[in-house]
């Protein structure tokens, strides 16, 4: 009997209530095909429901009786629906009717829309039934078959098969019914795909708000990340896990968590085939970032990953950060490259791995990973299928048929992937968050050029020191140590060499520290030491030594050989000052007194040193006061003619006339003059006095003499330098000819193409050009060539020694055969005895000045001995040298 209209509203009404109160898609297909079966009378009613590889399996069923077998839960393979049939069940929205014993096939779908109307009309087409149809639909005891597509996401979601054992008509208005319970069904799977997709966004949710907890609590870091392991490993299924995490800078090595289940491998992170996958990993994934990584299946991610070169190129602006990336252990055995890694795998249960590169724009901090075990199918199929004789054989019985499939490989889902990725990039946050405070942290307690504590920590170091001293009953150390000379070497060779000469520094001194002393660097060329534990203060003059004889060995920078040395300040508490802040400003006045002393020396801190510190700020606020008062005086020392003894020019020697200390030395003031800026007016004052004392000389009768001024290496700096000593020569009215200035090796080097290009200026008026204290400085012979000299003067720390020292004479000669081969002047510094005169004779030398000729003198005293004509060929015992004779 045909259901009338009231049962066509039940079963709508019913199917609709169903969908309406309940979100379990399982329970509401077992309502529908029964509802279905029902209303229809039919002998069977079944959902056919597709996976992604074309297969598909019953999820629903209803039978009325044994007229028909139960094919529920069995599967069906892809070949089982061509591809052709289903594009028409999508593309047409089509039914299919099929009656066996007629062997007619009808199908009511729709057609394309109407060129004229622009809409939609039914198209009902009548064709007889493919043999091979007909014999599988008569095998599995069919008579009549009518089949319904169930679309979802324009997508073939599956069929709704209505089966009788006899022929069977339905009504147009019965199978419209149907047709329209097939539309709800599909509602009901977009329902329940909307309810499925919630309740992983609210899992995924809960996790990373997990995941984030723990990552911000106040429990130990090592703790932490191995609570967030677990909770990756547990939210995605897994069976074990590693979590690994490269160094931070001020880290040495990295840190590895692991969990559950672990390849046979204890040192995973460090074999190479791991380190060359997770490369790999990085490189494969950026080439494939404009895909959407969630929606590649299985096969597509392991064709990227075996063939990363295929992969699709990404603009610059795509590759962000790099996706998870899965693999199975047959890929890894199938790539001769990861074999032996492999390996490992394979004598465990993983089979599965998914990688979590924690990484952003290519910074790399670390990896995720995570492992899934192998696991056993078993898979009902209706009857035995032969795949590539379809059509020639159908199956003779769909009775059930088991296959086993063992030890498989597990996928990871879009859903997987995403989580994975959300949960990779809150570590990959938390952790560049807590290097970026801990970087903070960290420069603002180091030093960034040599990694030491800065003075900060340092201080907190001390005042630690200085409580546990206080309970222990011991003596605490503290040290200033500043490097002599190194203000040279920085402006001679520039900031480069002077960092590396630092960072050298900074090496050697930490190796003469013991255990629990502390080494930091306060600024500049100044270093601090912590030296706690001292049982007397005898203790640290063993200290002192050692550190530095560990500065007294040669540094080798720049394919150059350097030796520095420095000054040792210390202090002890309780008897130097119970805080650290007495402490360190007695340390500092005990360091300025062992420069003081001459260098390359330590100094302990003594009461008497403060006033000598009070001493030397009154004679800096003096110097200030200094020029105004009209305080300095120039002396001048002559210069000798080694062949004829004659004086042929002075150095003018700059002296201070204090009103209550009486003259001070240059070595007292001229550094002082140095430290605070004042050099520059002193220097501009002296070449203006030694200028206009040239004409004064003249004046009394005497002829134009080379007046010798020394330029400080701040003077030379200055950019008006040229255009100072113009107006004084104009001011003065002096010829440039017998205007010599005297620079240091070590000025002239702070910067080469500047000193060439204010010397040549120099040169081009007619002022002569001398380098003062050749060989003390860092200069190449390949600069000298090009400086514009005239005159290279040697050093009294070599003449000194001359005559004693094989080394100070090879440098005499050294220097002097420069000088003659660049067809300069030489003029010897510091010339005391014969001995040395004698020497520098034989050697060809051409002027010199010193104690042994005339100590310096003042303008009146220069003007008495040159009107009297002195000579100073007494000063020898010998007679000149006969090549200088004839001059």
């Amino acid at each position: 009997m045909a259901p009338d209209t009231s049962d066509r509203e039940n079963l709508l009404h019913t199917i609709t209530s169903r969908i309406r109160q309940s979100l379990e898609l399982p329970e509401i297909l077992d309502t529908a095909t029964l509802e279905i079966q029902k209303f229809l009378r039919a002998d069977r009613v079944k959902i056919y429901q597709f996976s992604e590889d074309g297969s598909g399996a019953v999820v629903a069923e209803s039978i009325q009786g044994d007229r028909l077998p139960s094919l529920l839960h069995l599967h069906f393979p892809a070949a089982d629906i061509p591809s052709e049939a289903r594009q028409h069940f999508i593309q047409r929205r089509q039914r299919v009717i099929v009656d066996v014993a007629a062997q007619l096939k009808t199908t009511h779908g729709i057609s394309d829309s109407d060129p004229t109307h622009h809409r939609l009309r039914p198209d009902v087409r009548y064709n007889t039934v493919d043999p091979c149809h007909l014999e599988y639909l008569k095998t599995m005891g069919v008579q009549s078959s009518v089949v319904f597509p169930i679309l979802h996401q324009e997508k073939l979601w599956g069929l709704l098969a209505i089966h009788n054992r006899d022929s069977r008509h339905f009504s147009d208005s019965d199978l419209q019914i149907v047709h329209l319970l097939a539309d709800q069904i599909s509602i009901a799977i977009a329902q329940a795909s909307l309810l499925v997709e919630a309740r992983h966004h609210a899992f995924q949710e809960q996790t990373l708000n997990q995941i984030s907890q723990l990552l911000h609590c106040p429990l130990p870091l090592g703790r932490v990340y191995q609570l967030v392991l677990e909770a990756a490993v547990k939210a995605l299924e897994g069976v074990g896990g590693r979590l690994y995490i490269t160094p931070a800078s001020t880290e040495a090595t990295a840190q590895i968590y692991v969990d559950g289940v672990q390849p046979d491998l204890e040192n995973l992170e460090l074999h190479d085939q791991w380190e060359t996958l997770i490369n790999r990993v990085r490189v494969s994934s950026q080439k494939q970032d404009n895909l959407n990584r969630a929606t590649l299946t299985w096969q597509q991610q392991s064709q990227v990953f075996l063939h990363p070169d295929n992969a699709q190129s990404t603009t610059p602006e795509n590759i962000t950060r790099v996706h998870p990336h899965f693999f199975t252990l047959e890929m890894l055995e199938a790539n001769p490259q990861y074999q032996k890694l492999a390996a490992m795998f394979r004598q465990s249960s993983i089979r599965s791995i998914l990688l979590i590169p924690l990484e952003f724009q290519g910074t790399f901090v670390g990896c995720l990973t995570i492992f899934r075990n192998g696991y056993d199918l078993e898979v009902r199929w209706a009857g035995k299928h032969i795949a590539d004789a379809r059509h020639a054989h159908p199956r003779r019985s769909f009775e059930e048929w088991l296959e086993v499939r063992q030890d498989l490989a597990p996928a990871w889902s879009p859903e997987d992937l995403w989580l994975a990725q959300s949960i990779g990039m809150h570590v990959y946050m938390a952790l560049m968050q807590r290097r970026v405070e801990s970087m903070m942290r960290y420069q603002a307690s180091h030093d960034p050029l040599t990694a030491l504590p800065n003075r900060v920590l340092f201080a907190e170091q001390v005042a630690l020191a200085l409580a546990d001293a206080y309970y222990c009953d011991e003596m605490v150390g503290v040290a200033f140590l500043d490097l002599d000379r190194f203000k040279t070497i920085n402006d001679t060779l520039g900031h480069t060499i002077g960092d590396e000469l630092l960072r050298q520094v900074a090496v050697r001194l930490h190796k003469c520290l013991r255990e629990g002393d502390s080494l930091a660097r306060w600024g500049g060329d100044e270093f601090t030491l912590l030296l706690p534990h001292l049982k007397s203060a005898e203790d640290i003059g063993p200290i002192a030594k050692q550190l530095l004889a560990a500065l007294s060995e040669p540094f080798f920078l720049d394919a150059q050989e350097f030796y520095i040395t420095a000054s040792l300040g210390l202090a002890l508490s309780p008897y130097d000052g119970e805080d650290v802040g007495t402490l360190l400003k007695h340390a500092d006045a005990a360091m300025h007194q062992a420069k003081r002393q001459g260098k390359n020396t330590f100094q302990l801190y003594f009461e008497e040193i403060n006033s000598r510190a009070l001493e030397y700020l009154a004679l800096e606020r003096d110097l200030h006061r200094a020029l105004e008062r009209q305080e300095f005086v120039l002396h001048y020392q002559p210069q000798v003619n080694l062949r004829t003894y004659e004086v042929v020019g002075v150095e003018a020697l700059l002296r201070w006339n204090h009103p209550q200390l009486g003259q001070i030395a240059p070595g007292q003031f001229i550094p002082l003059a140095e430290e605070t800026e004042l050099i520059c007016p002193i220097g501009e004052w002296v070449l203006r006095e030694a200028c206009y004392q040239q004409r004064r000389w003249q004046r009394l009768g005497l002829p134009p003499i080379h007046i010798a001024v020394n330029l400080s290496a701040n003077q030379f700096k200055q950019p008006d330098l040229v255009h100072q000593i113009l107006l004084i020569l104009e001011e003065t009215g002096i010829d440039p000819n017998y205007l010599e200035i005297e620079i240091t090796e070590s000025a002239a080097m702070q910067n080469v193409e500047s000193t060439i290009m204010t010397l040549n200026q120099l040169r081009d008026v007619g002022i002569q050009i001398a380098m003062d204290d050749f060989g003390t400085g860092y200069s190449s012979l390949n600069a000298i060539k090009h400086f514009p000299l005239n005159t290279l003067k040697i050093d009294q720390s070599f003449v000194r020694e001359v005559c004693q020292d094989p080394n100070d004479a090879a440098i005499a000669r050294t220097v002097i055969a420069l000088g003659q081969g660049l067809g300069l002047q030489t003029l010897a510094e510091g010339v005391e005895c014969k001995d040395q005169l004698r020497f520098l004779r034989m050697l060809g030398c051409d002027r010199a000045q010193g104690h042994l000729f005339s100590k310096s003198m003042s303008p009146s005293e220069f003007a008495t001995l040159m009107l009297n004509r002195v000579s100073f060929f007494s000063c020898q015992s010998i007679q000149p040298h006969k090549q200088f004779r004839s001059g």
